[in-house]
């Protein structure tokens, strides 16, 4: 997504219209880079998000509610202090750059009118969101990263300092600025940079994809350098064409549509694009950066469970041979009146083999009771480890397919669920508890996630482990329906019902195939059972059940099916 200067002229107008005149009610600092603003205006509150993520930089109405730190941020404490209640009178951009100014007004506690400039420079990795004092000499109040003389010698963002604009570019104009025979003229004289790709060297606010598009527009549709420049400046106006097109190249805006299965979506506003646009983005992005080190934790133990289980394999090899070392123990118990201590080795009959011979190896030190002594020791200690190993081989493999299991729930996880996924791990002993942070963000307990059929009846899906054995013991009747991918990790599905229909049960058996370790594969067997005939042994891991009876059916997880299965 190109948040150039075109496109941040197209969201303050769309912002103008929506936001000026309104009030400031709330302001939240929900992550360290991002802001968001509750302004109630034509009696309903707007909730505005701006970002400065060096990637991620953004600003636009959102839907989003993320939670917030207990203890609010300190700049967003300052914020608050001096504008929650201010009316928000204008909304600029300056010049047709990424910078947007927001001007406020609003009293103190001592009913002193005061004006407040709000800057949000959305730049990259120079991003910032600043608060300065027109009436004093613009000096800049705080801002929400501090940049000091020697990372920049142009400008100082730091509390107290006067604030400056961004150097520009004497090499690039305006074009809102040029009466329309300027325009022209300047068009035709850049008509060849323009054409080859090159108008963000002239052009201030032009962005790699813009300057694409008006090459695209010269070339492809034969448009004259001041058309294809026309169309871009008036798509700012209108960013979201009310007729469809079939171009290969879509309309400016059109370009950086979310697709799903090929088909492009329509907004009625840039804010709704950008909010649907980021909220996968960012979300994939978090949940990436959160949960990096569970999963490296729990890939390091399952392959660290890996090898175990082929040491174990080893030694079941080695120990297999317990027997053998009896066998030889007794025959020299049963033959000790031909061997004498000195023997190396000895030529026996094996009763239980019709007297054929078996060749035994003697110590020359021990005496011939004493090498019997000795063959039935390592008989009872393979014996005793052959029992060990698979006890052992037992509780490693259920140790994977638990840990695999979680490493699929984080894979699918939100920010919250890794939250209740690390204490789930906290609590097994994979981790170790973090100690109490004050600033640690508001939990509100995690539900499973809800889906409703085609015939209109609750499905339910486990977040974790902990979450599949409520929703499975305690939430479902024993009569209601229980679904899980075959021998595989993955969540418990529950259908609220005691008779759904069969269209019901495949929807859930994708569901089930969906939110398991064969997402992406075709035909994959999942077993359903009543709840009544699962059982949880005594000491299981969490999410672990039994169950006999059950049906299994086989089906391919698609992502469009789940979208409209969401309640």
């Amino acid at each position: 997504m190109a948040f150039d200067g075109f496109f941040t002229r197209a969201m303050i107008e769309e912002l103008k219209e929506i936001l000026v005149g309104g009030r400031i009610s709330k302001i939240y600092q929900p992550y360290e880079q991002e802001i968001q603003m509750i302004i109630r205006n034509q009696r309903k509150n707007y909730r505005l998000h701006a970002s400065i993520h060096p990637v991620y930089y953004r600003m636009h109405l959102t839907e989003e509610r993320p939670n917030n730190p207990k203890q609010a941020p300190l700049f967003a404490m300052l914020l608050r202090k001096h504008l929650e209640g201010a009316e928000l009178q204008a909304i600029e951009q300056i010049e047709n750059d990424r910078i947007v100014r927001f001007t406020t007004s609003g009293r103190d506690e001592f009913g002193d009118t005061h004006q407040y400039h709000l800057y949000f420079e959305l730049m990259g990795r120079h991003s910032n969101i600043v608060l300065v004092a027109p009436q004093e000499e613009n000096k800049i109040i705080d801002c929400i990263k501090h940049v000091p003389a020697y990372q920049n010698s142009y400008r100082l963002l730091l509390p107290g300092a006067n604030y400056q604009l961004p150097p520009q570019s004497e090499e690039q104009i305006n074009p809102f600025q040029l009466e329309q025979i300027n325009l022209m003229t300047f068009a035709k004289d850049n008509t060849e940079l323009i054409r080859q790709g090159k108008a963000s060297q002239i052009i201030q606010g032009v962005g790699r994809e813009a300057a694409n598009s008006l090459a695209y527009w010269m070339t492809q549709e034969n448009q004259t350098a001041y058309n294809a420049l026309r169309q871009l400046m008036d798509g700012c106006y209108h960013p979201v064409p009310q007729s469809s097109q079939d171009d290969k190249q879509m309309a400016y805006y059109y370009m950086f549509l979310p697709i799903w299965q090929g088909e492009q979506r329509k907004y009625e506003q840039l804010s709704q694009l950008l909010d649907e646009y980021y909220a996968q983005r960012v979300r994939y992005d978090r949940v990436k950066q959160v949960s990096g080190d569970l999963i490296q934790r729990l890939e390091h133990i399952i392959d660290k469970n890996h090898k175990k289980l082929k040491n174990l394999a080893k030694d079941k090899q080695v120990a297999s041979s317990a027997e053998e070392y009896r066998l030889k123990g007794e025959l020299i118990n049963a033959y000790v009146y031909q061997l004498s201590k000195g023997d190396k080795q000895a030529t026996l009959e094996n009763y239980y083999d019709d007297n054929n011979p078996i060749e035994v190896t003697l110590d020359p030190r021990l005496t011939p009771i004493e090498n019997s002594q000795k063959y039935y020791k390592k008989y009872t200690k393979y014996r005793d480890s052959l029992k060990y190993i698979k006890h052992q081989e037992k509780i490693t493999k259920e140790e994977i397919d638990y840990l695999e299991s979680v490493l699929i729930q984080v894979q699918h996880a939100d920010i919250e669920d890794l939250i209740d996924l690390r204490h789930e791990l906290e609590d097994q002993g994979y981790f170790f508890k973090k100690k109490k942070n004050q600033k640690k963000r508001q939990q509100t307990k995690s539900k499973p996630r809800q889906f409703k059929s085609s015939s209109g009846i609750p499905i339910y899906v486990g977040r974790n482990n902990k979450q599949n054995d409520e929703l499975t013991m305690k939430k479902a009747s024993k009569n209601h329906w229980w679904f899980h991918a075959k021998d595989i990790p993955g969540s418990h599905v529950v259908v609220m019902s005691d008779k759904p229909d069969d269209k019901t049960m495949s929807e859930a058996a994708e569901l089930a195939a969906y939110f398991s370790k064969s997402r992406d594969s075709a035909n994959v067997p999942v077993d359903t059972v009543q709840i009544k005939h699962l059982r949880k042994p005594n000491g299981a891991k969490p999410g672990f059940v039994i169950y006999e009876g059950q049906e299994t059916l086989f089906v391919t997880p698609k992502e469009a099916d789940i979208h409209q299965l969401k309640a």
